[in-house]
């Protein structure tokens, strides 16, 4: 196992670190006349701050200010470990780097990110290789390692065999397995899923969970599994149960579940403690990014009643100590890395000043470093290519059948159900143009092999045709009423290398390239916010009801969601893992 610091120093960077604790050696940097804000002890004190490297050399201690240390006057200010987000998806049509860049104008430094699209589209070695190129970020990109695909995937055991899952775990970059959105396999004594589980138990790993509605009786079988938190709280019952059992709880305010003050104010009425809990964003998609990132849940949080200090911890103790990374990263201490943030007031946890492992790297929400992107070609992160010259109307339409046609229900953005429909056929298709609620919804192979034909109700009341590559299999989803607008909108995305289209009248209305993949963007988020948002506007004058359509389009082929869904399979029922009606190939 590799030394599992993040920062680890030699003897010479340790030795100089202890001179300048000792007053002997002049600092780097000097915080001086500021308030820390102790998550240790929940006090607020006068203390400066020196800095050796990137590590902090002594708070409220000696010091030696020399020609080249640098000095901020802190004085009226807060001085508050930097932000730990412990549940990101950093492809959010946005990209590690990206995003990186934006969350650390608001006062995150680390980041643990989900691995799962990069590892469905490279190998393990490339996939090593660019995080250790996204170590040399300013922002500390830190992951997960998923043990299951989220979709109905055939080469499932290949490709999360156990071999796999060790070289990506044994490195201080890899922090927990999971999300499991697979637990059922855990609870049923999956051979493959046991040995994965075990084995992050040796490397020191957590297991992150996935159980939205689980009941106390499974909660305590996952927690004998190994299973150490989970995010998918949605009530505050359903958190405490959580705690109580022994796990910590990541109390979530994101796009598409955005239940934060909900969970507190129960939380906070029970009487029960905070210490085992933390806060996440879990993949905000851009529109809802204008609100800010970790900050904004801190104001969510204090608004909802807990003490600032109490509510920093949520945002930078609690997650570095779940993690094992509270040696390094969480506070405001000697031998701690250098994450700072200044702060104007206590209630106001938007920093003025983002010091990042000794440097300052952002003021007044711009950052003054430069973020460098990697060739994402040498990774595998290609544009998508296609589409297949014979693909033709007929291919996105389910074919006439004699019973009535599983039709996928929207109740919210994500939530389907099923409901059978009989309708009358149309040049060999199913006609839906009686039925104002449906569209057809179709998954195509990115390679143009097969084609999943389904419907969907309640999407969209006059949408003539969309294609979105940025989907859970990474296949497009086709959407829309006429056949000719979806295949000029798939044509497009396929010429754009992947992205997000929507055709009326025979010409492109709107139109979000994602050439990474086929599910991210090289723009900065800033520019992603607008974009993004006039594409929920847009969806919206066409009679969209839900909110997050983003991740509606990316969850219709994710298999781990209740109840009816595409997949490379066909339309598969979720919890039957019935497949109502296959997948055709495409001629």
């Amino acid at each position: 196992m590799h030394n599992q610091k993040l920062r680890p120093l030699d003897r010479r960077q340790l030795a100089e670190l202890i001179s300048v604790s000792r007053g002997i050696l002049a600092a780097d940097l000097v915080i001086k006349n500021g308030t820390v804000i102790n998550v240790y002890t929940g006090e607020l004190h006068k203390a400066d701050v020196a800095i050796k490297g990137k590590h902090i050399a002594s708070v409220g201690g000696n010091y030696l200010v020399g020609e080249s240390t640098q000095v901020i006057n802190a004085r009226g200010m807060y001085i508050c470990p930097g932000y730990i987000e412990p549940h990101a998806h950093p492809f959010q049509t946005y990209n590690p780097v990206t995003l990186s860049s934006k969350v650390l104008s608001l006062g995150t430094t680390t980041l643990i990110c989900d691995n799962l699209f990069f590892f469905m589209v490279t190998d393990e070695e490339r996939l090593l290789a660019l995080w250790q190129e996204l170590n040399a970020l300013p922002v500390k990109l830190l992951w997960s390692v998923r043990l299951d695909p989220q979709t109905h995937a055939r080469e499932r055991a290949a490709r999360f065999a156990t071999r796999r899952i060790k070289r990506l775990l044994d490195t201080p970059l890899a922090r927990q397995v999971g999300e499991l959105t697979d637990w059922p396999s855990l609870l049923a004594g999956d051979e493959q899923m046991l040995e994965n589980i075990i084995l992050a138990g040796k490397l020191g790993k957590r297991v992150e969970g996935h159980a939205p509605g689980a009941s106390s009786l499974t909660l305590n079988a996952l927690a004998a599994g190994g299973v150490s938190a989970c995010h998918e709280s949605i009530t505050g019952d359903e958190a405490i149960n959580r705690l109580r059992l022994g796990m910590y709880v990541t109390l979530r305010h994101s796009s598409l579940r955005p239940d934060l003050p909900t969970l507190l104010k129960d939380i906070l009425a029970s009487g029960v403690g905070l210490w085992r809990a933390m806060i996440t964003t879990d993949g905000l998609t851009p529109p809802s990014m204008v609100n800010g990132f970790t900050d904004y849940l801190l104001r969510l949080t204090m608004e909802a009643g807990v003490p600032p200090v109490e509510a920093y911890r949520l945002a930078t103790i609690n997650p570095a100590t779940y993690y094992r990374l509270d040696d390094e990263l969480g506070g405001v201490a000697p031998g701690k890395l250098a994450d700072i943030l200044l702060l104007e007031d206590l209630d106001k946890p938007t920093p003025v000043k983002v010091i990042s492992e000794g440097k300052l790297v952002a003021e007044k929400g711009k950052t003054l470093v430069r973020f460098s992107t990697p060739r994402w070609s040498d990774y595998g992160v290609v544009p998508i290519s296609g589409p297949p010259k014979e693909l033709v109307e007929n291919d996105l339409v389910p074919p006439a059948g004699e019973t009535a046609f599983p039709v996928m229900q929207l109740v919210n953005p994500v939530i389907t159900r099923r409901k059978d429909v009989a309708l009358p056929a149309i040049d060999g298709g199913l006609d839906i143009s009686g039925a104002k609620r449906l569209v057809y919804a179709t998954l195509l192979d990115r390679e143009g092999k097969w084609a999943c034909n389904g419907i969907l109700d309640g999407f969209a009341e006059n949408l003539a045709g969309m294609a979105c590559s940025s989907t859970i299999t990474g296949d497009p989803l086709v959407l829309g009423q006429v056949p000719g607008a979806m295949l000029q909108a798939t044509r497009r995305l396929f010429e754009l290398g992947g992205g997000l289209v929507m055709v009326e009248d025979g010409r492109v209305i709107y139109e979000l390239e994602l050439p990474l993949g086929g599910i991210m963007n090289n723009d900065p988020v800033d520019k992603l916010i607008d974009k993004c948002s006039r594409f929920y506007t847009l969806l919206a004058e066409r009679g969209h009801k839900h909110y997050d359509a983003l991740y509606t389009i990316l969850f219709l082929s994710a298999t781990h969601l209740p109840e009816i869904r595409l997949s490379p399979s066909g339309i598969l029922l979720v919890k039957e893992k019935v497949v109502l009606v296959p997948s055709r190939a495409i001629a």
